[in-house]
């Protein structure tokens, strides 16, 4: 397992998500919560045009600089889990879907983030190859004069 990992989300439909050429998963939306927090998180720091992409960094031990310590409050396999915690000084809680199981075995007691700009040359849509069956755990909603 790496120490951390990131991803390159993207607001799709008023929602944040991700692709990741690495587990298949194509516009993997962060929902019920989560896109509150990573909009929460944002704005904090101030992080401009993030609509268009950023850096999200992650683990399940503390790394320097995190921004945020997720702990673990329920859930399973099969419907995911929801955590919470401090995030920019408000109490928010989120739901992770199964797509969590493409970076670890099982869901850790706690998700240490990282949130910060898109680095040069990063493009975070990802366009398969011809023939390249891509995956998705969860959609993001449609939402009428929302698409980002």
């Amino acid at each position: 397992m790496e120490t951390t990992l990131t991803l390159y989300p993207y607001l799709h439909r008023g929602t944040w998500v991700f692709d990741d050429p690495r587990t298949g998963l194509k516009e993997e939306a962060f929902v019920m919560g989560t896109t509150e927090m990573i909009s929460r998180l944002l704005d904090a720091k101030g992080i401009g045009d993030a609509a268009r992409g950023f850096r999200l960094t992650f683990a399940d031990r503390p790394f320097a600089g995190h921004d945020v310590r997720l702990t673990w409050l329920r859930g399973d396999c099969r419907t995911g889990n929801w955590y919470g915690g401090e995030v920019a000084g408000d109490r928010m809680e989120g739901w992770l879907c199964p797509a969590l199981y493409s970076y670890f075995l099982q869901a850790p007691a706690t998700i240490y983030v990282q949130v910060g700009s898109l680095p040069d040359g990063v493009d975070p849509i990802w366009i398969p190859p011809a023939g390249v069956i891509t995956r998705r755990f969860v959609e993001a909603p449609w939402q009428p004069g929302r698409d980002g």
